[in-house]
């Protein structure tokens, strides 16, 4: 399991590719699951702008994940109560 403190890094290019800098090749969102089911720590950086990206190529997944199993991972009422608590003292 990798820990926090080495993450694996990914970079996100402008052609959508995913590059694993830790192993030498090209990750697609499947993949990128599959690490992040093991346990692994990852962070994706957009390679242009060197912005961290995590939180929305993690979102992705999350709506991939849903697609695919046609299954509702995050209840209606829980993102509904997550979308509330932005702009409040949740937040800070």
């Amino acid at each position: 399991m990798t820990d926090s403190v080495n993450p694996v890094i990914i970079k996100k290019y402008g052609n959508r590719r995913l590059y694993n800098t830790t192993t030498s090749a090209y990750e697609k969102l499947e993949s990128l699951a599959a690490i992040a089911k093991r346990g692994e720590v990852f962070v994706v950086y957009d390679a242009k702008s060197g912005d961290d990206i995590t939180r929305s190529i993690l979102q992705h997944i999350v709506a991939e994940e849903e697609k695919k199993s046609g299954q509702d991972l995050l209840p209606i009422a829980f993102m509904r109560r997550l979308i509330g608590f932005y702009g409040g003292a949740m937040q800070e």
